[in-house]
């Protein structure tokens, strides 16, 4: 993959490169290809700097008097230390010019201020060589992925001025195509993923497992980016069995209950999609299964094999309901989506007593109060047994009237059969009482 700008440009800020020059007026410059500042310890006063070969490389320094370059090995703690190293000066800057890699250097001069280091390591004789790249048989591929191969890897060490050995880590970038999944669009969208792995690449597991083939690609190190000189090993072919999915519920129709319900109940018949969105076609297999609660435990009462799937719950009882889906390997199974529901038990309430006209709004239609009702019909008949008013809808109900007329106040008689959650088909009959005021005179003779 070719390296892009912006990545060696985000990288170079990363480790706090300034193009070659240094706080204490030191300056690293020249060579092959421009240095690169790639570590900074602000408690030693120190910064790391890699340059490609020594040659032409220079180190200098601005500051006040006369300068004494020196340069350690170990350590700079005491004078004994101390390698003293060849430099011009003309006027208030002095140059080292082809500095030795591995040392760290630093200048004494008439400021007074606390001595500042730099450390020069030559690129060229460490680079990372790249050779194969695979996946590790060790790797969890259903929950991240870690990869293997063979490289050469040197170490970039390096030491403190008080003699504590130090070492670069090298950064390498792994790109693969994935799918993302967007929650406002409700969709999987193809994108490439770039990530960092910091040190040996092979020592750590990406926490993003691809959810498409693809093709992987490892590069770097991001030294040798910010040089040019960049190595990729590459898995031409991985087959994804990584999973991600989505599911969400919709309520379709519910029949609406006039008795209050206890939060979180439903009243039957109660129709609920369920769907399920995942990184497919990696993802191939979807199974649906409605359990119920039994005195046993939970009895599967349906099993569904698509995405999508429709159900109506119509018996009461507490029901679960689980996705489980699989890869077309089989190797992986997402079993992370499950919703609870409860279904009310029926109750059905019927008046006995009615005021049609004379109280509007109040008490003026004869209507069972119920929840979780499946089916209904109801009937009202006068004293000779003549259909007067019938209805199916339990929300339903009789106003008084026959033929756009009002009844006369009096009994009449009523048969109820429906059908509850418990899958049984009930009846209720008995008198309904119409009461009416004086004052109301417009009805019909029944």
């Amino acid at each position: 993959m070719a390296p892009s700008v912006g990545s060696i440009l985000l990288f170079l800020l990363a480790i706090g490169w300034t193009g070659g020059e240094l706080r204490a007026q030191y300056q690293v410059s020249g060579g092959a290809k421009t240095p690169v500042r790639a570590a900074e310890n602000t408690a030693y006063k120190l910064e790391v700097y890699l340059v490609y070969g020594t040659d032409g490389v220079t180190l200098s320094h601005t500051g006040t008097g006369t300068h004494r370059w020196y340069r350690y090995r170990t350590k700079a703690a005491i004078e004994d230390d101390w390698e003293a190293v060849a430099s011009t000066q003309s006027g208030s800057t002095s140059t080292v010019t082809n500095p030795a890699e591995g040392y760290g250097y630093f200048v004494v001069d008439g400021s007074g201020e606390l001595r500042r280091y730099v450390w020069i390591i030559d690129y060229s004789r460490y680079p990372a060589r790249l050779t194969s790249l695979s996946v590790s048989p060790s790797s969890d591929a259903c929950s991240s992925l870690r990869l293997a191969g063979t490289a050469d890897l040197p170490a970039l060490n390096y030491y403190l001025p008080d003699g504590k050995a130090m070492e670069l880590k090298r950064a390498f970038e792994v790109s693969y195509l994935t799918q993302t999944w967007s929650e406002q669009t409700r969709t999987f969208t193809e994108q490439l993923l770039i990530d960092t792995l910091s040190g040996n690449p092979f020592d750590v597991s990406l926490s993003r497992p691809p959810l498409t083939d693809t093709k992987i690609d490892l590069t770097g190190d991001l030294f040798a980016r910010a040089f040019g000189v960049e190595q990729t090993a590459t898995i031409d072919h991985y087959q994804a069995v990584a999973l991600e999915v989505h599911a969400d519920t919709t309520l379709t129709s519910e029949t609406r209950s006039n008795l209050k319900l206890k939060t979180g109940e439903l009243s039957a018949p109660a129709e609920i999609r369920f769907r399920a969105q995942a990184n497919t076609p990696v993802a191939s297999l979807f199974v649906w299964q409605v359990t119920r609660r039994e005195a046993t435990g939970d009895v599967p009462i349906v099993r569904f094999t698509d995405p999508e799937m429709t159900y109506t719950f119509d018996r009461v009882g507490n029901y679960t309901v689980t996705l489980e889906v699989s890869d077309r390997s089989g190797r992986c199974t997402n079993k992370d989506n499950s919703y609870k529901i409860s279904v009310t038990e029926t109750v059905l309430e019927v008046p006995n007593v009615f005021s049609p006209e004379s109280s509007p709004g109040v008490n003026d239609v004869f209507k069972v109060a119920h929840k979780s009702v499946v089916r209904f019909s109801a009937s009202v008949f006068n004293r000779q047994g003549g259909l007067l008013y019938h209805w199916t809808d339990p929300n339903g109900g009789w106003d008084g009237r026959y033929r756009g007329q009002y009844v006369p106040a009096g009994a009449y008689y009523y048969v109820i059969e429906y059908t509850g959650t418990d899958g049984k088909t009930h009846r209720k009959s008995g008198d309904i009482n119409v009461v009416r005021s004086s004052s109301n005179k417009n009805h019909s003779n029944q």
